[in-house]
């Protein structure tokens, strides 16, 4: 989901970019071509005041929290024209990360990052690596924070098996109508079925409710009648 958005992605390495200097963002566009993103457990309950939450499975069968930002052949559309995030809309925590990003497996996770991002080629910046040893203040702070989302998000597959497990998700096509124009995704996305949420048994109910995950459920229908 994170692909059309890292454009050089690269290992980072303390040797080979030692040189690189990290500022704060001016916009988002970066982030201009995409159009699903994903967010963790934790961010639901916020993104879901402005933002459209549905569930993507990957090719490896893993589904995921995702937001919606834009249809399938369409740009992130909470972007303004001169690329700042509308005002009141949620940014989700993996755009924040940028120009940082985690991969790997279970096993092992490196810290990746877009050689090509524009806030890292200011002369003006923060460099996140001195002495070719270790990591700045600056860059000991990104990587905290990168390596906190991503495992916030891998965590939240715990939630999106259950529920997948429990079949009450339904494959979705969500339109997005702004003005007279109107935009629609459908590729691998899902949302939860109401009426097979509703007939459920009431000890899977149950069960739900003592894990803690019917507010994240509701969370994410009330999402469903965002505007953008």
């Amino acid at each position: 989901m994170l692909a059309n958005i890292f454009k050089k992605p690269e290992t980072l390495n303390k040797e080979s970019h030692k040189d690189l200097k990290l500022s704060n963002y001016e916009n988002y566009e970066f982030s201009k071509d995409a159009n699903l993103v994903p967010i963790s457990l934790q961010e639901m309950l916020v993104a879901s005041k402005s933002l459209l939450i549905v569930f993507v499975r990957d090719a490896q069968g893993d589904i995921f929290i995702s937001v919606v930002l834009g249809g399938d052949e369409s740009k992130n559309l909470l972007l303004n024209e001169d690329f700042t995030w509308k005002t009141g809309a949620y940014i989700p925590a993996v755009l924040r990360c940028y120009p940082f990003g985690l991969t790997g497996n279970e096993e092992q996770q490196f810290i990746m990052v877009d050689a090509q991002a524009e806030v890292l080629k200011s002369d003006s910046g923060n460099l996140i690596v001195k002495n070719e040893k270790e990591l700045t203040e600056h860059g000991e702070h990104a990587v905290k924070f990168v390596t906190e989302v991503y495992t916030n998000i891998n965590l939240s597959k715990e939630f999106t098996a259950y529920i997948d497990s429990l079949g009450i998700l339904k494959q979705a096509e969500i339109s997005i109508e702004i003005g007279e124009d109107k935009y629609t995704t459908g590729k691998g996305i899902y949302v939860i079925d109401e009426n097979s949420l509703n007939k459920l048994e009431s000890r899977k109910l149950k069960k739900l409710a003592t894990k803690g995950y019917l507010g994240y459920i509701y969370a994410h229908l009330f999402s469903l009648s965002n505007k953008y």
